[in-house]
């Protein structure tokens, strides 16, 4: 991977543009489902987190024009990208919950079920094994980790490989919030742990997005919290995508290659349980991180472009940086 100062501007010019019709079409995509399945967001329920994009964008606004670092205002400007993108992906994911197409839990149980899959077989064995709280926590390593990957990427001073992983995240999450409107499911805990008698006297403790997509797909539930998110995707499971995902962005820094692989991999292997997903859900998700990937570099340009030797040695005198010390990989 290439430093700040080799990579050509004009690549960190096209990713940034990418990002930013990607959130448009991502805001468009909000304002047209919500219309249609006639939800409203409550925008006053998370003032704070609607009123940290303008901070961001004053940093930005700073390090670009007031005190010029372009190292720092790119990896802003991409964070802010992130925050959107998260944003009005999972507010989006409840317009597709609440089309209310026919669940299909039975079909992808039966493929499971065709697979060789054993549910059951899997339950028991975490619960022998008594992994039942440490699979709770490997899984919900998904949310940290949004954070220290392009963390570590700002770091290693990979600007380029950090717009090309939230194109990727972008796009993966738009791939699966489609596939989801077409192929809803409630769920493995609620369709093959528990019968209808069970499920409808489940205490509110425990916790299943079923009740919140039984709510949007009935009309009680309206209008969506922002204080309040949830993950309501099970095809594809969006988890295993995130977790091939960070893998892929930390590959290229060698201290943090294998440790990314042990976790992620850990995690995705959680899913049956922390998520309920079924293994199909894991396969599906796989593939669209390929996918993913592979549009993201398309669309992202040539991250290993560098500049004129006379461009490199003057960006680099002009703007000293604590990041530019010792970056974590050359590779």
């Amino acid at each position: 991977m290439r430093s700040l100062e080799q990579v050509d501007p004009a690549v960190l010019a096209n990713g940034s543009r990418t990002l930013w019709v990607i959130i448009a079409a991502m805001a468009a995509a909000v304002v047209l489902g919500y219309w249609a399945t006639g939800l409203a967001v409550d925008v006053l329920s998370n003032t704070a987190l609607l009123g940290s994009f303008p901070v961001l964008g004053s940093i930005v606004w700073v390090y670009r024009s007031v005190r010029p670092d372009e190292h720092l205002a790119s990896a802003m400007e991409t964070a802010t990208q992130l925050l959107l993108v998260l944003l009005f992906g999972i507010v989006l994911s409840y317009a597709a919950a609440a089309v209310a197409l026919p669940y299909r839990d039975a079909e992808l149980y039966a493929i499971d079920q065709w697979l060789g899959f054993d549910r059951r077989a899997y339950l028991d064995f975490v619960a022998r094994q008594e992994l039942g709280t440490a699979c709770g926590i490997i899984y919900l390593t998904m949310q940290p980790q949004l954070a220290l990957v392009p963390l570590a990427l700002v770091l290693a001073r990979q600007p380029a490989h950090l717009q090309q992983f939230v194109v990727a995240f972008a796009i993966a999450l738009v791939v699966t919030i489609a596939v989801f409107v077409f192929v809803p499911a409630v769920g493995a805990f609620v369709h093959a742990d528990l019968t209808p008698e069970a499920y409808a006297r489940l205490p509110a403790t425990v916790y299943t997005p079923a009740r919140t997509l039984d709510a949007l797909r009935s009309g009680l539930l309206q209008s969506v919290s922002l204080n309040d998110l949830e993950g309501l995707i099970a095809f594809p499971s969006f988890h295993t995508a995130a977790g091939l995902l960070y893998v892929w962005a930390l590959w290229p820094i060698r201290l943090l290659r294998w440790p990314a692989a042990i976790v992620n991999c850990a995690m995705i292997a959680t899913t049956p349980l922390g998520g309920a997903h079924y293994v199909i859900d894991l396969l599906a998700g796989a593939v669209v991180a390929v996918v993913a990937m592979s549009a993201a570099r398309r669309l992202c340009g040539d991250e290993r472009s560098v500049r004129p030797a006379r461009q490199c040695r003057s960006a680099g005198a002009a703007s000293p940086s604590p990041f530019r010390a010792r970056p974590f990989s050359k590779a």
